[in-house]
Protein backbone atom coordinates (compact mmCIF):
# COMPACT_ATOMS: atom_id res chain seq x y z
CA UNK A 1 0.00 0.00 0.00
CA UNK A 2 1.41 3.39 -1.36
CA UNK A 3 1.51 6.61 1.23
CA UNK A 4 -1.24 9.24 0.74
CA UNK A 5 -0.10 12.37 -1.41
CA UNK A 6 0.93 15.11 0.37
CA UNK A 7 1.10 18.68 -1.43
CA UNK A 8 1.41 21.95 -0.98
CA UNK A 9 1.80 25.21 -3.53
CA UNK A 10 5.18 26.86 -2.32
CA UNK A 11 5.13 29.84 -5.00
CA UNK A 12 2.71 31.08 -7.79
CA UNK A 13 2.89 33.85 -9.80
CA UNK A 14 -0.16 34.92 -11.55
CA UNK A 15 -0.51 36.80 -14.87
CA UNK A 16 1.03 36.63 -18.23
CA UNK A 17 4.26 34.03 -17.32
CA UNK A 18 2.68 32.04 -14.66
CA UNK A 19 4.69 29.92 -12.44
CA UNK A 20 3.43 27.08 -9.87
CA UNK A 21 6.18 25.79 -7.46
CA UNK A 22 4.98 22.78 -5.50
CA UNK A 23 6.25 20.43 -2.89
CA UNK A 24 4.79 16.91 -2.58
CA UNK A 25 5.38 13.63 -0.59
CA UNK A 26 4.09 10.66 -3.41
CA UNK A 27 4.91 6.86 -3.38
CA UNK A 28 7.71 7.25 -0.40
CA UNK A 29 9.55 10.00 -2.35
CA UNK A 30 9.72 13.94 -2.27
CA UNK A 31 9.18 15.93 -4.93
CA UNK A 32 9.55 19.76 -5.98
CA UNK A 33 8.15 20.44 -9.28
CA UNK A 34 7.33 23.89 -11.39
CA UNK A 35 5.18 24.38 -14.15
CA UNK A 36 5.34 27.76 -16.27
CA UNK A 37 3.43 28.92 -18.80
CA UNK A 38 3.05 31.76 -21.12
CA UNK A 39 4.40 33.91 -23.89
CA UNK A 40 8.54 33.01 -22.65
CA UNK A 41 7.83 29.42 -22.48
CA UNK A 42 5.80 29.46 -26.00
CA UNK A 43 8.90 31.28 -27.32
CA UNK A 44 11.50 29.10 -26.10
CA UNK A 45 10.13 25.77 -25.40
CA UNK A 46 7.49 25.97 -28.56
CA UNK A 47 4.80 24.52 -26.47
CA UNK A 48 1.92 26.19 -24.12
CA UNK A 49 3.91 24.79 -20.89
CA UNK A 50 7.00 23.47 -19.49
CA UNK A 51 6.98 21.49 -16.42
CA UNK A 52 10.28 20.37 -14.53
CA UNK A 53 11.03 18.53 -11.21
CA UNK A 54 13.29 17.21 -8.56
CA UNK A 55 13.00 14.04 -6.85
CA UNK A 56 14.62 12.75 -3.84
CA UNK A 57 13.41 9.05 -2.64
CA UNK A 58 12.97 8.13 1.01
CA UNK A 59 15.78 6.26 1.33
CA UNK A 60 18.16 9.63 0.93
CA UNK A 61 15.40 11.97 2.85
CA UNK A 62 17.70 11.57 6.19
CA UNK A 63 20.73 12.75 3.90
CA UNK A 64 18.36 15.95 2.57
CA UNK A 65 17.63 16.57 5.74
CA UNK A 66 21.81 17.06 6.96
CA UNK A 67 21.97 19.27 3.66
CA UNK A 68 18.93 21.63 4.79
CA UNK A 69 19.93 21.68 7.65
CA UNK A 70 23.11 23.21 6.44
CA UNK A 71 21.86 25.49 4.04
CA UNK A 72 19.42 26.98 6.28
CA UNK A 73 20.63 26.62 9.95
CA UNK A 74 24.38 26.87 9.88
CA UNK A 75 25.70 29.83 11.91
CA UNK A 76 22.53 30.46 13.23
CA UNK A 77 22.73 30.11 17.37
CA UNK A 78 18.79 29.33 17.28
CA UNK A 79 18.69 27.22 15.34
CA UNK A 80 17.36 24.10 17.64
CA UNK A 81 14.70 26.72 18.40
CA UNK A 82 13.95 27.13 15.20
CA UNK A 83 13.56 24.16 14.56
CA UNK A 84 11.48 23.12 17.41
CA UNK A 85 9.39 26.20 16.11
CA UNK A 86 9.11 24.75 12.39
CA UNK A 87 7.73 21.53 14.23
CA UNK A 88 5.31 23.07 15.75
CA UNK A 89 4.09 25.35 13.56
CA UNK A 90 3.52 22.45 10.71
CA UNK A 91 2.64 19.81 12.91
CA UNK A 92 5.94 17.47 12.86
CA UNK A 93 5.96 15.32 15.41
CA UNK A 94 9.43 15.66 17.63
CA UNK A 95 10.84 15.78 21.16
CA UNK A 96 12.52 18.83 22.94
CA UNK A 97 13.92 18.48 26.15
CA UNK A 98 16.91 19.27 28.20
CA UNK A 99 19.13 18.80 30.79
CA UNK A 100 18.28 20.09 34.41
Amino acid sequence: MSDPEKSIELFRQDGEEFRSVRASLRNGEFVIDTQDMGKSVEEFWGDSDYEFWTIVPKEAWGQLLMALSIEFLANDPSATDRLRDICLTHGVPHRWDRWV
